[in-house]
């Protein structure tokens, strides 16, 4: 990251001219477009409990229950045990019934077993993976702004044919909080005047406002314009190479033990180590993620660990990466 301030992790900033090109290589002609993914699967549930009279969804344990919560204002939700590290059994489902399955840090789901579902695939943390798998889903969605630097978006595959929803244009202080805050850390990484709590706090009421709604917004003409024109090749290739260096470098580790996926560098630590790496990791300006709380607001413990994530993606650069390895290294070394 050459930048002024150093720091991995967090909310992407706005982006000037990297990733930019005169016509992007990926068309999202054949998407439906949305403010955040959660309202294409709400879109989705409103339609196919209209013209489906859908009455539950499973939802996997192991997920954003933000997303849980606003669905289940309108449907029944059931949770179903599965994790990152699962092998689902399809044939253990109801037949017929509605299941979403997620591409968890953008790995394929592991499957088994014949079904007769109607299978909805997450596909947030990798949304162009090209997955084959034994069944065919009936829809795909996902956040964009958790891979790509917008700080808005959402998608849905395929479109819906007919639809009672009602898509508002954000033009509010809403949108304006999240522009002005990756604007501002933009800004503060480049060595400016700012506060980081100035756009922490931006950021922290643009995710409020989307736990806090149930109306469906359509992407913003900003971020539809950017979409037009990111070089997404480069914006993969380049984690890619991130994250290829990162696990080779930990392949055989025997202190860290690391969980290989396509989107972000992720470890397991124990529930007594925790809060120990956490803090260690924010003295060293690197933010870390864990996904996520189970749907009671606690940790969620996979075979007894925490799965940690860090960001490696095209902010980052080979010097970053050794520089992040050496904090790891000396952190580990202390447990």
């Amino acid at each position: 990251m050459k930048n002024n301030r150093w720091e991995m992790g967090s909310s992407f900033h706005e982006i000037s001219t990297e990733l930019i090109s005169s016509v992007s290589n990926v068309s999202w002609n054949d998407y439906e477009l949305y403010l955040s993914g959660r309202y294409a699967l709400l879109d989705l549930v409103l339609y196919k409990k209209a013209y489906e009279g859908l009455t539950e969804i499973y939802v996997p344990s192991y997920y954003c229950h933000d997303v849980t919560r606003l669905i289940e204002s309108q449907i029944e939700v059931k949770l179903y045990e599965c994790s990152p590290i699962s092998v689902v059994d399809l044939s253990l489902f109801p037949r017929g019934v509605t299941v979403i399955l997620v591409e968890y840090m953008g790995n394929k789901v592991r499957t088994i077993g014949d079904n007769s579902l109607k299978i909805i695939i997450d596909k947030t943390h990798n949304p162009l993976s090209k997955f084959s798998y034994s069944f065919i889903p009936e829809f795909q969605f996902g956040s964009l702004r958790k891979i790509f630097p917008t700080g808005e978006g959402g998608f849905l595959f395929p479109k819906l044919c007919s639809s009672l929803k009602k898509i508002s244009s954000i033009n509010d202080e809403n949108l304006k909080s999240l522009k002005r805050a990756m604007y501002l850390k933009k800004t503060y990484l480049h060595g400016g005047n700012i506060d980081k709590k100035d756009f922490l706090k931006e950021f922290n009421a643009f995710e409020e406002f989307l736990n806090n709604t149930t109306d469906i917004y359509s992407m913003s003409e900003d971020t539809l314009a950017l979409l037009s024109k990111l070089d997404v090749d480069t914006l993969y290739n380049n984690k890619k190479k991130n994250l290829e260096f990162l696990y080779s470098y930990y392949e055989n580790s025997t202190v860290i033990q690391i969980f290989k996926n396509n989107s972000y560098f992720s470890f397991f630590v124990s529930l007594k180590d925790y809060a120990h790496v956490r803090s260690k990791l924010i003295d060293n300006n690197i933010y870390p993620i864990v996904l996520w709380p189970n749907y009671k607001g606690d940790i969620h413990l996979i075979n007894g660990y925490i799965l940690v994530s860090l960001h490696a993606d095209f902010r980052y650069d080979l010097q970053d990466l050794k520089k992040l390895t050496n904090i790891l290294d000396g952190i580990f070394c202390e447990l």
